[in-house]
């Protein structure tokens, strides 16, 4: 007898090898994709809280009076410090001598921790 195609039993086994494969690999990926959520909530979050400091060195460079406005606002509306990419629903921080060493953001849909100076986690809000 000539064959010329697959039995329905073939194709039922190459269906569920690859449902197996599909179940293996989704999970991973979606992890991958949570971690870089939350890797660029902490990038930005960085960037946000460099912004600050640069912004009350420059005024404290002019000689001008340093305001608290921006770090204290929720929901965050204030533009006193541009930054490029999210800009933060709201901000609490710790600041000594100039530098942010403590607080919170809420940005990207993510709390993100600061302590003793640097980003630490960032958790999905």
């Amino acid at each position: 007898m000539n064959k010329n195609g697959f039995t329905l039993i073939e194709l039922l086994a190459v269906i569920v090898i690859l449902a197996v494969i599909a179940l293996i690999t989704v999970p991973a990926v979606m992890n991958i994709v949570a971690d870089a959520r939350a890797s660029a909530a902490k990038d930005a979050a960085y960037g946000y809280i460099k912004a600050v400091e640069l912004d009350m060195a420059v005024k404290v460079g002019k000689g001008e009076a340093v305001t608290l406005d921006y770090v204290a606002g929720s929901p965050f509306t204030n533009a006193a410090v541009a930054v490029k990419g999210s800009n933060p629903v709201s901000v609490s921080f710790v600041i000594t001598n100039g530098e942010v060493v403590s607080g919170t953001i809420d940005i990207s849909n993510h709390d993100v921790v600061i302590a003793a100076g640097a980003v630490t986690t960032a958790t999905p809000n």
